[in-house]
């Protein structure tokens, strides 16, 4: 999808106490702006993506929206 700074992907592991992690996988994708994300989930290339996330993530999907602090 165009418009995305940078993207980074995370699979969590056991803690140091051997539990299991509370979430699978993070995704972390960076945009510029606000409205720059926005822009392009509802692009013609984010709105299939953003919809087709079901097919894959059978154990859900939590979205969480922040800004990077210096």
């Amino acid at each position: 999808m165009n418009g995305i700074d940078k993207m980074e992907f995370t699979r969590f592991l056991p803690g140091p106490d051997g539990v299991a992690p509370a979430y699978y996988r993070m995704g972390e994708l960076y945009f510029s702006t606000p409205e720059q994300m926005q822009q392009t989930f509802g692009s013609l290339e984010g709105q299939p993506a953003s919809a087709d996330l079901g097919n894959f993530a059978s154990g859900g999907v939590t979205f969480m929206i922040g800004e990077v602090e210096d």
